[in-house]
């Protein structure tokens, strides 16, 4: 065909045949849907659970006795929660403090804010002691540069506010004084203040609930504990569930929770590797047989153009166009789908996974979308070569005999 590059025939032989070709562009879009979104999954999630045990410097985490599923919910979630240690807990703590090696505690205090005309919208507020704290201050102050005064906040990267701009919590006003970056956990959907600020909001909610929010006017909420190098945070929680349980507070190490997110995460991590492997199987096998039977019917079309002087290496270069640009259509569409995906349904797998989520940055997505492109193609390329190969090699005079 004069005037028609090898792509140019492959194109029109995609047009000639419609369903043949929708088919096959729907294999590859299928494969490469998933691989995409699949990886994208994966690598939020292992970037999820590395923010979390960056972000859990403690050793220990000393709760309320019987609370310690809420730190599980608060940390992955956000979810607005109110429970307090008894108020004699840090003290309690301390007269331990030579026997277990601790090098650094911190309290922290939480107050779920209430879905009400008092406050702008339901979140969990979180008050640091800004003397003590180790663990949120840092990665706050990056933020800030500097400390947190009465009345103003920080708010999560989920939380609706600008700094300069008033949010009302129990009545008060507070000036947001900076927003955190993304952190895949439940921080990102968290209020953070210091201790003068959540106390002030302490005492307004008990106003406005008619009570007060615990009976020895406690406001701790979770003690963060840090040991001394050297000391287990094995042996240091079970001595202070020993010495402490009978006043109500547990002791869990966070090594414990991390690990928990880490065995959860390894075997979300290798059923979506095996779903993409079976995907993958399946991929090749659908796409090399729908271009086995393509090529097998078109035997006769083969003869012609061997007859009109296509070279055997023609032919090849022929069938191998058209299954690139099968292969490129669906790959393209399939990374398109699987980018809405991500965007639009991220936060429900999070939610419906309980596990910290954190997608890669544009340009992280961008080059997984190349990768998962790329790696569609050569699988169309590859499922087809065989059946082209074969075609490439027919005899056109054992054709022009059957015909």
């Amino acid at each position: 065909m004069p005037g028609l590059s090898t792509f140019g025939i492959a194109k029109k032989n995609l047009q000639r045949r419609p369903w043949r070709s929708f088919c096959l562009i729907m294999a590859i879009l299928l494969f490469s849907f998933f691989l995409f979104a699949g990886s994208v999954l994966s690598l939020s999630l292992s970037r999820g659970a590395e923010s979390t045990a960056n972000r859990l410097g403690a050793d220990i985490m000393l709760v309320p006795e019987g609370f310690d599923p809420h730190v599980d919910s608060i940390l992955l979630s956000g979810k607005p929660s109110n429970f307090y240690l008894p108020a004699d807990a840090m003290e309690s703590v301390k007269a331990l403090e030579t026997d277990i090696g601790i090098a650094q505690m911190s309290p922290q205090t939480f107050l779920a804010t209430l879905n009400a005309s008092c406050c702008s919208y339901p979140v969990q507020l979180v008050g640091l002691d800004y003397d003590t704290d180790f663990i949120v201050k840092p990665w706050l102050e990056n933020t800030l540069h500097r400390k947190l005064h009465d009345g103003e906040i920080i708010v999560g990267y989920h939380v609706t506010g600008w700094p300069g701009e008033t949010i009302t919590f129990f009545s008060k006003n507070l000036t947001v004084a900076g927003r955190l970056e993304q952190t895949g956990m439940g921080f990102d959907s968290m209020v953070f203040m210091n201790r003068a600020t959540i106390a002030m909001l302490s005492k307004e909610a008990e106003r406005i609930i008619g009570r007060p929010l615990t009976n020895d006017g406690s406001l701790t909420s979770v003690i963060m504990v840090k040991l001394r190098q050297g000391y287990d945070s094995v042996a240091a929680a079970v001595e202070l569930n020993r010495t402490l349980n009978s006043k109500g507070i547990y002791a869990l190490f966070s090594k414990k929770f991390v690990n928990s997110i880490g065995s959860s995460l390894t075997a979300v991590s290798w059923i979506i590797r095996g779903s993409l492997f079976l995907l993958w199987v399946l991929a090749i096998l659908v796409v090399a047989l729908i271009f086995a039977l393509t090529f097998s019917e078109r035997k006769k079309e083969m003869g012609v153009l061997r007859a009109l002087g296509a070279s055997r290496s023609k032919l090849l270069r022929f069938c191998l166009s058209e299954a690139f640009l099968v292969s490129a259509y669906g790959a393209a569409l399939g990374i398109i789908l699987g980018g809405v995906l991500v965007v639009v349904g991220s936060p429900l797998i999070k939610d419906a996974l309980h596990l910290p989520s954190l997608l890669p940055s544009f340009t992280g997505l961008f080059l997984l979308g190349l990768g998962s492109g790329g790696a569609a193609i050569l699988t169309g390329l590859f499922a087809a070569f065989f059946s082209a190969f074969r075609a490439s090699r027919v005899d056109v005079y054992e054709i022009m005999r059957g015909a």
